[in-house]
C-alpha cells in the first residue's frame, strides 16, 4: 500500500452540509460524513507523504483558531448560498457549483497560469493561500454551517487508514511521479495469447456471465455464427429444438457462408442467433446485423457479445471495437434492446496484459465501471 497521497476531488458546500464530487465522475455528489475530511484533503493537496500530512494535520488542529475567522470573512465576500472547491493537481479552485466542471477543465490545462485563471469569471486561484494555512475547506464549513472546524485527534495509524479509506473512495490517489509500476512496467504482455497460457482471458469470464444470464431464453431454431456444435452443451442450451454453426469454412458446419450475404440463410428461418466476437472482424457489421434481422422470425432473438479491451487479432481480419452506444444503434432496427457491459479500469488494464481471470478476485472481476468496458454484449428482440 502507498504512503503518499495527493487529493483527486471536488467539494459542494452549503447549508445542508458538505458533499464530494469525485474528479472521476463530476455527475456523482455524496454527502461528507466526517467534518474533519474535507481538511484532510486540502492538507494531502500539498502534502504527499503520510508522515508529512499528518504533521500538517496536528499543526492544523492547533492553529486553525486563529485563522478561521479572518478565512471565513474572506469566504463570505466570495460565495453566495453554495461554492465548490476543486483539489486537483496540488491546486485549490473556488467557484460556484454550475462552474465546477469549467474550472476542472482549466485545472488539466497544461498551459495553466494564474495570469488565465484570472480572466475568468467566478473561479477563484487560492492555492498559494491555502500553501499557507490550509483552512479553506474548513473556512467554507464555518461560513456555511456555523462549524468549528472540528479536527479530532487521530494518531499516525488513525490517519494512514483515512487516507486508505480516502483512496478507495476516489478522493485520494498516488502522486504524480510516484506509481510503482511494479511488474506493468514492460513493453510486452504477460501472455501474447489473450491469457490462454496463464488460465482463461479476462473477456471469456464475462462472456461466461452474460451466457449464464440469457441461455434460457435462447430457444426454437438457433444459428451460432463462427461456432461450434459443442457450444450447445457448453452454453446449457436446454430450450434449443434445433442448433446450427454458420462459418465461412470448415466440414463441421451446417452452413459455409458469409453472414454479410443475405442469401446465406433463409428470411424468418430462425429464432434465435448467436455471435460471439464476430462483429469485430467483419468489414460491416452493420450489414451483418441486417441480415440477422431479415432472418429471424417475427419475435426472433439475437445475443451478442463484442470486446473492447483486446489486443489486435486478425482472424482473419480485426475491424473493429464497438462500444456500447454504437453497439445499441447497430441494433436499433430491434425495438426490444438490453445491453450488458462488463468491465473496470483494473480488468482493462488485465485483458491488455494477458492476464487469466483467475489471477484476479471475483469482487475484481465483478467491479463495473461505465468508462472502461472490456466486453459489450446485448440481448435483442423482434417485434
Amino acid at each position: 500500500m502507498t504512503s503518499s497521497y495527493t487529493s483527486q476531488v471536488g467539494l459542494i458546500f452549503n447549508k445542508q452540509g458538505a458533499f464530494f464530487v469525485p474528479a472521476s465522475d463530476l455527475e456523482q455528489i455524496k454527502p461528507i460524513p466526517e467534518p474533519h475530511i474535507p481538511g484532510v484533503l486540502e492538507i494531502f493537496t500539498h502534502n504527499h507523504s503520510l508522515a508529512d500530512a499528518h504533521r500538517a494535520y496536528e499543526t492544523a488542529r492547533q492553529t486553525r483558531s486563529a485563522s478561521l475567522v479572518t478565512l471565513s470573512n474572506l469566504m463570505a465576500e466570495m460565495v453566495s448560498d453554495q461554492a465548490a472547491l476543486l483539489l486537483v493537481r496540488q491546486k485549490v479552485f473556488v467557484c460556484t457549483p454550475d462552474l465546477i466542471e469549467k474550472a476542472y477543465t482549466l485545472m488539466i490545462d497544461p498551459h495553466l497560469s494564474p495570469q488565465k485563471v484570472a480572466k475568468i469569471s467566478g473561479i477563484r486561484d487560492l492555492t498559494t493561500m491555502s500553501k499557507t494555512m490550509p483552512f479553506v475547506a474548513t473556512a467554507l464549513q464555518t461560513h456555511f454551517r456555523g462549524a468549528n472546524g472540528e479536527y479530532p485527534p487521530l494518531t499516525l495509524e488513525q490517519f494512514r487508514a483515512l487516507a486508505e479509506r480516502l483512496t478507495a473512495e476516489a478522493l485520494l490517489t498516488v502522486p504524480i511521479g510516484a506509481i510503482d509500476f511494479g511488474d506493468f512496467k514492460r513493453q510486452i504482455p504477460f501472455c501474447p495469447h489473450f491469457g490462454h497460457l496463464r488460465g482463461t482471458p479476462v473477456d471469456r469470464y464475462y462472456l461466461d456471465t452474460f451466457i449464464e444470464t440469457i441461455h434460457n431464453e435462447v430457444s426454437g431454431v438457433t444459428l451460432e455464427i463462427a461456432g461450434n456444435k459443442a457450444d450447445r452443451e457448453r452454453y446449457k442450451l436446454t430450450n434449443v429444438t434445433s442448433f446450427l454453426t454458420m462459418n465461412l469454412e470448415g466440414m463441421e458446419a451446417d452452413i459455409i457462408g458469409d453472414a454479410h450475404d443475405a442469401k446465406a440463410v433463409d428470411e424468418a428461418s430462425l429464432d434465435s442467433v448467436i455471435l460471439f466476437n464476430v462483429l469485430e472482424h467483419c468489414w460491416k457489421p452493420w450489414v451483418v446485423v441486417d441480415n440477422i434481422y431479415n432472418w429471424l422470425k417475427p419475435r426472433g432473438q439475437v445475443f451478442c457479445m463484442v470486446p473492447n479491451a483486446q489486443r489486435v487479432h486478425r482472424e482473419p481480419q480485426d475491424c473493429w471495437r464497438i462500444f456500447p452506444d454504437a453497439l445499441h444503434a447497430l441494433f436499433d432496427r430491434f425495438p426490444h434492446r438490453k445491453l450488458y457491459v462488463y468491465g473496470n479500469p483494473l480488468t482493462t488494464l488485465a485483458a491488455y496484459y494477458g492476464i487469466a481471470h483467475e489471477e484476479l478476485t471475483r469482487e475484481e472481476l465483478d467491479y463495473y465501471h461505465e468508462n472502461y468496458p472490456v466486453a459489450n454484449c446485448i440481448h435483442a428482440q423482434k417485434a
